[in-house]
């Protein structure tokens, strides 16, 4: 019968940042006791003591001990729904090795606590002399962020109109109001009570201070050409209104006085969407004499909750980036795109790393901009029997020895994720004894039996008589080859070597500051990200993932519905001659970086051009703790890699991989010599163990070997008749040594 024993251990951990009241200290991990790192699982802890560096919070387990135990420690926010326990994960330890307890079995006592631990008590995002935390994901509440730009408070009033005002937005939970509030018409300042169910925090989009904080008393002051976040978790977002308050801002006295106030509604459905674009509300600002004295615009972004994924706090090898880690080689579209020139134009906009646009009326020109000192690449393309974005183009990096590939990922319509870059195809239509004739279509009208079926060409290219040439008299061949430029996201996982990384650009249409959009009537935003995350997360395994797209709400769903993947955010800059966006998080690497660090997202994929013109943003983005990634056909150039290599960024986004062949052929792909390593430490360590085991061994023999030569010397001494003969007892225990120490070897 085996013995069951159950410790009592005692988890007690220094909390040094500032809590709210409404937050809570928890403890989740690897086994049943400890929620098995299930979020609505999680152990709260009671805070017992407060000191000069903090809070300690602790609590007392049942657990049964078996081996090893891994725990972490997470500060959220805990809402209580028809008794059920959800959570609001503000922020919590992400180290590569969780804590851990190790029990011994053959100990009898049935008491152990934290004490005999390295750490005792713990600090909360310090183990091992490490810092790591990170903020959470949406365990199942949404979260509404309300933005403020592009100039969008307008005062009327002539006496407010010229002066600096903030702005705090407050939310109501309209439940509550209705059954606990009785509203007086002759206040003039209706007090919300807050709730514990609502959890909110601002950002400014400055280089001086973008970090996502708590509102301060009277909020944030609001200057010309600010971009103004607010970001609301709830969950339950038909029931939360915002209220907004306006004060005039004086620098010379702490106080500011109240002017006026506005109302949202309760945003909580995406369907309000128009197309693909932006949900907007106009307001009215209403003064203390409830007159109209402005109006302010908002931007709103919905964010739902990933659906029917369980998420867990567990840390991938996609989100621990290896500190030292030499820069790591990306093809672009695996061996390089093949469906557009190298040539950078002012209008040409067909590559959605290079240029995104597929609007080919627009003329081209072949003048590189003018701020650029690296000279124009225009080699021929040695990968045309290869085309992009398919696997034979994707295997073929990988046995060049490149780290990741990049491709493009978007749905189809029937909405399975396929690899494709363009938002478009051109259909061909050919008659007998009639020239064939070309139909645009977008790929999300398509399903991806018709995609991989038909006839389909990219849409730039326009010239029906080459088209004709394209085809094949055997229509076997001609259907293996269509089919081959749809791969589907999960055949890339199941055909392609874990060891390759992947690069997946996420694409998303997204509207021009001049007017007109890359592609009308597109899916709604979440749905379309909740396809995507399902299938990489399903097959990701140990792959190592990375996330990239050009939206940023788009980059805001990504990091708000998932954890296991590093996000980045890519960015046009502003020294290319590609049509700007219109939304302003795009249109410099500084505001670009302002947004990473707001939205917590992992680093950024800027342009080569934008790099060399500004050497030490690479150092901002490093005091940032992000990274790096760079772009665009100067990063193929080897002088230009070898200094971005030099400034220490992480990533370079190839093109033209068959032409750096020379280079990169005695490259070995990151993921498998650091595989490799971690083979050679492991037995590295167990080669010492069992060095270490032989000596102890040997010492053993040498004692019982010097034991049985004075057990001779004493029976010699007294002279026996038998002593010059060794005993039958003396040969069984030689031969007993002898075979104990070959079984022990």
């Amino acid at each position: 019968m085996i013995r069951r024993i159950i410790y009592d251990v005692e988890f007690r951990v220094l909390v040094k940042e500032k809590l709210s009241p409404c937050d809570s200290v928890l403890v989740t991990g690897s086994c049943e006791q400890l929620g098995e790192w299930i979020p609505n699982r999680c152990i709260p802890l009671n805070r017992i003591d407060r000191t000069e560096d903090g809070e300690i919070w602790s609590t007392n387990i049942k657990i049964n001990g078996q081996g090893k135990i891994f725990y972490r420690y997470v500060i959220a926010q805990i809402v209580r729904i028809d008794d059920d326990m959800n959570l609001i994960i503000k922020e919590w330890e992400t180290f590569k090795e969780a804590r851990q307890l190790l029990f011994n079995a053959i100990d009898t006592n049935d008491h152990i606590n934290n004490e005999h631990s390295e750490e005792f008590p713990a600090i909360f995002g310090y183990h091992k002399n490490i810092c790591r935390t990170d903020v959470g994901w949406l365990t199942g509440q949404s979260e509404i962020q309300l933005r403020f730009h592009s100039n969008s408070l307008q005062i009327w009033s002539t006496k407010l109109r010229n002066k600096t005002l903030s702005i705090k937005v407050s939310p109501i939970d309209l439940t509550y109001q209705q059954e606990n509030e009785e509203i007086t018409s002759d206040s003039l300042n209706q007090i919300y009570t807050p709730t514990s169910k609502v959890f909110i925090q601002s950002a400014i989009l400055r280089l001086s201070s973008c970090e996502t904080n708590i509102q301060s008393d009277y909020g944030a002051i609001l200057e010309k050409d600010d971009y103004f976040i607010v970001k609301i978790q709830t969950f339950e977002p038909e029931n939360v209104a915002y209220h907004i308050d306006f004060y005039l801002v004086d620098e010379s006295i702490p106080l500011r006085d109240h002017i006026g106030f506005a109302y949202v509604l309760p945003i909580h459905s995406s369907l309000e969407l128009n197309d693909n674009k932006h949900l907007n509300r106009i307001v009215p600002i209403i003064g203390l004499k409830h007159n109209p004295i402005g109006q302010i615009k908002i931007d709103v972004l919905l964010i739902t909750p990933l659906k029917n994924i369980q998420q867990e706090f567990l840390v991938t090898q996609s989100k621990y980036w290896r500190e030292g880690r030499r820069p790591v080689n990306v093809g672009h579209r695996g061996l390089g795109k093949t469906n557009a020139e190298h040539i950078p134009s002012k209008y040409q906009s067909t590559d959605s790393v290079h240029h995104r646009s597929n609007d080919h009326s627009m003329n081209v020109s072949n003048n590189h901009s003018s701020t650029s000192s690296i000279p124009s690449i225009t080699r021929p393309v040695q990968t045309k029997f290869v085309s992009e974005n398919t696997l034979p183009s994707f295997k073929g990096a990988f046995q060049l020895g490149f780290d990741f590939v990049q491709f493009d990922v978007q749905l189809s319509k029937d909405k399975i994720p396929v690899v494709y870059h363009d938002f478009q195809v051109a259909i061909t239509l050919k008659r007998k004894f009639q020239q064939a004739e070309l139909f645009v279509v977008p790929v999300k009208d398509l399903t991806l039996p018709q995609l991989q079926s038909l006839k389909i060409h990219q849409a730039s290219k326009t010239d029906v008589s080459k088209i004709e040439d394209e085809f094949d008299d055997d229509e076997q061949i001609n259907q293996e080859k269509f089919r081959s430029l749809f791969p589907t996201l999960q055949e890339l996982f199941e055909q392609l070597d874990p060891h390759l990384g992947f690069n997946v650009e996420i694409k998303y249409p997204m509207e021009y500051r001049q007017g007109g959009c890359e592609q009308d009537y597109f899916f709604e935003r979440n749905e379309y990200i909740d396809c995507i995350l399902g299938c990489l997360i399903t097959y990701a395994g140990k792959r190592v993932i990375v996330l990239l797209t050009f939206d940023p709400d788009c980059a805001s769903m990504l990091r708000r519905k998932q954890t296991l993947f590093p996000v980045l955010f890519l960015t046009q800059g502003d020294k290319g001659d590609w049509p700007q966006f219109s939304d302003v998080r795009t249109w410099s690497i500084n505001i670009s970086l302002c947004f990473i660090v707001a939205e917590h997202l992992s680093g950024l994929a800027a342009p080569a051009l934008d790099i060399l013109s500004d050497k030490d943003f690479v150092k901002h983005v490093k005091t940032n703790g992000k990274l790096l990634f760079i772009w665009g056909d100067e990063a193929s150039n080897k002088d230009v890699s070898k200094c971005l290599i030099d400034l220490k960024v992480d990533g370079l986004i190839f093109d033209h991989v068959a032409e750096l062949k020379d280079e990169h052929s005695t490259t070995e792909n990151l993921f498998i010599a650091e595989e490799r390593e971690e083979l050679e430490v492991l037995n590295n360590f167990r080669q010492q163990q069992l060095e270490l085991k032989h000596r102890q061994l040997l010492q053993e023999l040498e004692s019982l070997q010097s034991a049985r030569e004075r057990n001779d010397l004493s029976i010699s001494i007294t002279n026996q008749p038998s002593g010059s003969v060794e005993s039958a007892d003396s040969v069984s225990e030689h031969i007993s040594i002898d075979s104990n120490f070959k079984d022990l070897m």
